[in-house]
């Protein structure tokens, strides 16, 4: 208790703690709230239906993290990081007054524009946020706790953005929607004045103009360490799990569970806290070790509860449940539950994951790890938003869930392969 009390107090941890909470909190409430204005308010793009609409939505705002990591990477080591993280918080204030624009005007064109500058806003963001820390905190022990911390900061903060972005939104309360926005980047630029300077550690890097040469050249740097090209691939792996359900299930709730927006709201909160105290308790054990069985039992866990889910979710419903209608039911509340497990099971899984690539890597290029890790978990979202799209011409959403899960268990055989069965 005492070093987790240390921990939090500390000005090395909390103004980097309250900074990227912040952060995440603002993204995923304007994404949420464009989700909603998608799926319950008939704005779509182009035409197309709300599922497409919504699969679109989500790829634009995951494009960035695919052009611009390798080159977020690369500044983060080269200069100071603290410095980096408030010229970032500055333009992200640019970035909600577009938001604010499009919300009042209800123009797909403006907001899906906020949504790709957001995305990358977070783009140069993200590196920072892990490859500090072991400048900031030197123990193992209490690095990886941090990280527990982080994680459960990160997914507490998204459901925050989530829960708010979808219920001011399903109630039409715009003005609190882009007020909640406004003081939250506001604040966080204020914090990020209190945060502790750090020094470059790493050379000067060479920049490619032609990106996807950049990021070629930045992955082959990254995976000459055999356990890094694993650990990167299996996060990846983790995100495209994410994204499915994140992007999915506003749908599957509706159609599938019944739900009106409301519920869904409750439903992403529930999702996203469970992966944060999943993270959270999964540090704790772990008590300063790599448990590399961690991974395969949250990979599993997703599997199995996601049976059950889809399961007892098979007829399509002709009218949508109010939140008070579906909570006090005992098919609300069971699936209230399974969605906890799903999301306790990832936080086992993503942290594992994390706390191996942060500690496996040379910190002096850390930051371009973290940079080359983004666009793989980008390209393995795209990829699988794509894949989303092109099946739901062919199948509907529930047998688009058999195939993730199906998928998730293949994904788990060749993690235990390559982690405990090499040369099998």
């Amino acid at each position: 208790m005492k070093v987790e009390n240390s921990l939090l107090n500390t000005r090395k941890f909390l103004p980097l703690f309250s900074v990227q909470f912040l952060n995440a909190m603002s993204d995923h409430m304007l994404k949420n709230a464009i989700l909603v204005m998608i799926t319950y308010q008939g704005l779509t793009i182009g035409g197309l239906s709300p599922e497409l609409s919504v699969n679109i939505s989500t790829l634009l705002f995951i494009l960035p993290f695919f052009l611009f990591s390798s080159y977020a990477g690369k500044i983060a080591d080269m200069y100071s990081k603290v410095k980096l993280i408030r010229y970032i918080k500055i333009c992200e204030i640019f970035i909600i007054v577009l938001a604010a624009t499009g919300i009042f005007s209800r123009s797909v064109e403006i907001l899906i524009f906020s949504l790709v500058a957001m995305g990358t806003h977070s783009t140069f963001f993200g590196p920072i946020k892990f490859s500090i820390l072991p400048q900031y905190i030197k123990e193992r022990k209490v690095l990886l706790l941090a990280n527990g911390y982080i994680e459960l900061g990160t997914f507490v903060a998204v459901l925050i953005g989530q829960t708010l972005g979808s219920w001011y939104m399903a109630n039409e309360e715009l003005e609190i929607i882009v007020g909640l926005m406004t003081f939250s980047t506001i604040s966080g630029l204020i914090l990020s004045y209190r945060m502790e300077k750090t020094m470059p550690l790493g050379t000067k890097e060479k920049f490619h103009w032609n990106l996807f040469k950049d990021t070629w050249l930045s992955y082959r740097k990254v995976i000459v360490d055999k356990k890094i090209k694993n650990n990167i691939h299996a996060i990846s792996w983790f995100w495209a799990m994410g994204v499915v359900y994140s992007t999915q299930l506003p749908v599957f709730t509706q159609i599938y569970m019944g739900g009106c927006a409301h519920v869904f709201s409750i439903l992403l909160a529930i999702f996203s806290i469970s992966i944060g105290l999943g993270s959270l308790i999964c540090a704790k054990i772990s008590d300063g070790k790599i448990v590399k069985q961690f991974v395969i039992l949250g990979s599993v866990g997703m599997a199995f509860f996601s049976i059950i889910l889809i399961g007892i979710n098979f007829h399509p419903h002709d009218h949508c449940l109010t939140l008070a209608e579906f909570s006090t039911s005992w098919y609300g509340v069971v699936n209230y539950i399974l969605i906890f497990m799903i999301g306790f099971s990832a936080g086992f899984y993503s942290v594992t994951c994390y706390n191996e690539l942060q500690v496996i890597s040379p910190i002096e290029i850390l930051s371009q790890v973290i940079g080359v890790n983004n666009v793989l978990n980008s390209s393995y979202m795209l990829l699988c938003s794509l894949i989303c799209i092109l099946l739901l011409f062919f199948v509907n959403l529930w047998w688009l869930f058999v195939v993730m899960i199906v998928s998730n268990l293949l994904f788990a055989i060749w993690y235990w392969r390559v982690n405990f069965r090499v040369g099998f």
